[in-house]
């Protein structure tokens, strides 16, 4: 057996284990997700002995030599701390690294080259990263004020115009044949509700869906992204040399719009990774090897 590193990329909802050799993807696990914002270090580890050590056999735990989790709640050293302890039971052997999901995706996206990454999914953000470490990250405001170009900004702007009545008949009636709601509902679920972003989040994949049907849908989504370069791309000098790179499943669903509306703004698009997961198995996977 050789060494082995154990990758995770967190969401609130599920987290995403790969298990990777010199030779690649060894094994993948599935688990809850795992937020230190909001979970104690005795309901983190519940995940870990419950989820991930059940599929591990005891030789495979024995030869992880180290542990890398990337999750949203692991932006201070007090949850970076509480990550630790909680992952430490995984293996004897192994020191245990804990970063922000805006690292995963630097990574998974521009490997161990320079790059501006960027995040368009469910939100959005974006930063300048050197091959290892954040240099520069964009100010990210949240789904409330900012998040330009993801798939809940998109929402919000086809629903202002949607109750406006300012998108075509023909989308107008898809819409309420798709989700049955009036006009005071939709305000309803957008204003009396404690999270109006997973009121939002269905309206979203009913546009990702039908982008290309509607000429309506395409042009919000062409107004997102371009929102998403001026706020995202343009304030750091370093994308007119640098390659600009995507995770997400916004950009990789509207990836031909994307590429589009960056030719457009004087940029190129290079590369897009749907899910963290899959590029973070290629980077640990090079870290292994260039250690040998």
């Amino acid at each position: 057996m050789y060494s082995t590193i154990l990758t995770a990329d967190s969401g609130s909802t599920s987290t995403n284990w790969a298990l990777v050799s010199e030779k690649g993807l060894e094994k993948q696990i599935n688990t809850g997700g795992i937020n230190p914002y909001y979970m104690s270090v005795e309901e983190i580890r519940r995940i870990v002995v419950e989820e991930l050590l059940p599929p591990l056999s005891p030789e495979e735990r024995e030869f992880i030599r180290e542990i890398h989790f990337y999750g949203s709640g692991c932006s201070t050293p007090s949850k970076i701390q509480l990550i630790t302890e909680a992952l430490s039971s995984i293996s004897p052997n192994a020191s245990i690294f804990a970063g922000h999901d805006v690292l995963a995706s630097a990574r998974a996206a521009c490997g161990r080259g320079k790059g501006i990454a960027c995040i368009l999914g469910t939100g959005s953000n974006s930063c300048v990263y050197d091959g290892e470490n954040i240099v520069k990250n964009a100010i990210s405001l949240g789904y409330f004020l900012g998040d330009e170009g993801s798939g809940l900004h998109i929402g919000k702007l086809f629903l202002t115009r949607y109750l406006k009545n300012q998108v075509s008949p023909e989308l107008k009636r898809a819409t309420y044949t798709h989700f049955h709601l009036s006009f005071e509902e939709i305000l309803n679920g957008l204003y009396q509700q404690d999270k109006p972003n997973r009121f939002i989040a269905p309206f979203s994949r009913f546009i990702l869906d039908h982008a290309m049907e509607y000429p309506d849908l395409t042009g919000i989504v062409r107004q997102s992204f371009t929102e998403f370069v001026r706020e995202y791309i343009r304030p750091f000098p370093e994308a007119e040399t640098y390659p600009i790179c995507f995770v997400g499943s916004v950009a990789y669903l509207m990836q031909d719009i994307l590429r589009e509306v960056f030719a457009q703004e004087g940029y190129s698009v290079t590369r897009i990774v749907r899910y963290p997961i899959e590029g973070l198995i290629s980077y640990h996977q090079q870290q292994l090897l260039s250690t040998k």
